[in-house]
Parts: structure tokens; C-alpha cells; sequence
């Protein structure tokens, strides 16, 4: 009791003291936000011991339920901080519609990254994902590993679509997760347009130096120096390649035909059209 006392005191005078984090990486699944997050935290005006893949703050009620402090708590001092930047990426951010208004409250008009890329290959990607975790020593994601067919497992989400029925949840929502311009508008609604920038995965894999200077001017830092991004090349966090199975190619186009007018509605809401 008295544990949880001194807790909840001093979870009360974070706001005070401890600093919030500068901006956020909202998203998508399975787009390049792990890469990002890294090459953001090498920037030379980040604080990489502060920054966070995912605090599951925003997104998880329990969480969110214990306050601003305890949110806080994994940023540094103010006195700490200085002049540097801290973020924290996380792509379920995107997703749920209670999440603006929760970062509209607790962060104000904080700027935020969103990296989309096309949907049909998001959601494969995001399959190969949850199937791979058939294998991993976490018992948490072998639980929720997926061991349907790709087939299977958009006929199935397309059955309950037609049929109205709701939407299926996470992680299995391999379609609603690619149908941006419904999420995006969702952060319209609380956030100011004017700091939330919209980046194409596919320039970001295949011309990092454009996309990089692009977020830099946006996040107001200073643009990577040749050589940072000549490493991060090498490293190719975003670049991997899925090699997909027999039989997948025709679901895959039939999907993305599917996402035509979604696509459309995106690039109406951005005034932008993205090669998908």
C-alpha cells in the first residue's frame, strides 16, 4: 500500500519535471517503421537511450489508465534531455480510433510520421509475419500465430466484410489495417494536418536520401550526412524482400484490385498518388 502510494506521487510529478517526446512513428504494420525508428535514433540531435520501439502507452487501456506519469517515465529529465530529440515508434498507433484523441490530450500538437505502404503487399507481408511466429520461443506470439493459407485468410476477411459483419481484430485484420485514408481521417479529426507527415514506403526503400531529408526538414533537424546514409544502405533495415508462395500472385492481385477505390480515397485525402 505504502509502495503504491509513493507511486502514484511521484507518477503525479512527472509532468512537472520529465520532458515528453518530441514526435511519433504512427505506422503502418509491416512499412518500414522499425527502420526508421533506427536510422532516426542515430541521428546526431537524438537521444538513442530515450527513444522507444513501442511503449504500448496509447494503445493498451491498462496502460493508459495509469496516467500520463507513468507514460512519462520512460522519457528523460527536461535537464537531461536539453536540446536533443526522443521519440517512440509504434505502428499500432495507426489503428484505433480512441488513439488522436488520447495523444491530442496528453501530447498537444505533437508531430507525428506515418510510413504506408501498398496495402496488398502490407498485407502479406504482415501474414508472413504472424505465420513466422509459429516458431518463436515467445509463447505470447506463438499464440497468436496464424497457420491459415494466405488464401484462406483474406477469403475469410473478405467473407465477413461483404457480410457486414465486424471487422476482424487484431492481428487479423489484414485488409482494414491497409485501408489508410480511414485511419488517417481519424488523426484529421483531433491533430493539425500540418504535423503529420505522410511518407510512401516504396521511395522510402528505394530512395532513402530523398525520404530522410524529407522527414529531417519536417522534424526541423538537420539532414543525415552522406556517409550516415551510405551506412544505412548497408544495412538495409527496410529493404528485405518476401518471397512469396505458389499460388499467392493471383490472391495478391485480386487484392489489390480490392484496394483501388481505397487507394483512391488516400490519394484524394493527401492530393497525392503513391505508385500502388
Amino acid at each position: 500500500m505504502v509502495k503504491q502510494l509513493v507511486k502514484e506521487v511521484i507518477y503525479s510529478t512527472y509532468p512537472i519535471w520529465k520532458s515528453k517526446p518530441d514526435f511519433l512513428i504512427i505506422g503502418a504494420q509491416r512499412s518500414g517503421v522499425t527502420s526508421l525508428y533506427r536510422y532516426l535514433a542515430q541521428h546526431p540531435q537524438a537521444l538513442i537511450t530515450w527513444t522507444w520501439r513501442e511503449t504500448y502507452y496509447f494503445d493498451v487501456h491498462e496502460n493508459y489508465n495509469k496516467g500520463i506519469g507513468w507514460y512519462l517515465k520512460h522519457f528523460p529529465s527536461k535537464l537531461r534531455k536539453g536540446n536533443k530529440l526522443t521519440f517512440e515508434a509504434a505502428p499500432s498507433y495507426l489503428y484505433h480510433q480512441y488513439i488522436p484523441q488520447r495523444i491530442q490530450q496528453d501530447l498537444g500538437n505533437i508531430k507525428m510520421i506515418a510510413i504506408l505502404r501498398n496495402p496488398a503487399d502490407r498485407a502479406y507481408s504482415a501474414w508472413q509475419m504472424f505465420q513466422n511466429y509459429s516458431t518463436n520461443p515467445d509463447p505470447y506470439l506463438r499464440g497468436i500465430a496464424d497457420d491459415r493459407t494466405f488464401t484462406e485468410a483474406i477469403a475469410q476477411e473478405l467473407e465477413l466484410l461483404k457480410s457486414d459483419s465486424t471487422p476482424p481484430k487484431y492481428p487479423y485484420d489484414y485488409i482494414d489495417k491497409g485501408k489508410y485514408a480511414n485511419h488517417l481521417k481519424n488523426y484529421y479529426q483531433y491533430c493539425d494536418t500540418q504535423n503529420i507527415l505522410v511518407v510512401n514506403f516504396e521511395q522510402f526503400r528505394d530512395n532513402l536520401t530523398v525520404v530522410l531529408d524529407k522527414v529531417c526538414d519536417f522534424l526541423e533537424i538537420e539532414p543525415f550526412s552522406s556517409e550516415q546514409i551510405k551506412q544505412f544502405q548497408n544495412q538495409k533495415y527496410a529493404t528485405a524482400n518476401y518471397v512469396k508462395n505458389i499460388g499467392d500472385e493471383d490472391v495478391l492481385e485480386k487484392l489489390k484490385t480490392y484496394f483501388i477505390p481505397e487507394n483512391q480515397k488516400l490519394y484524394e485525402l493527401l492530393n497525392v498518388r503513391f505508385d500502388w
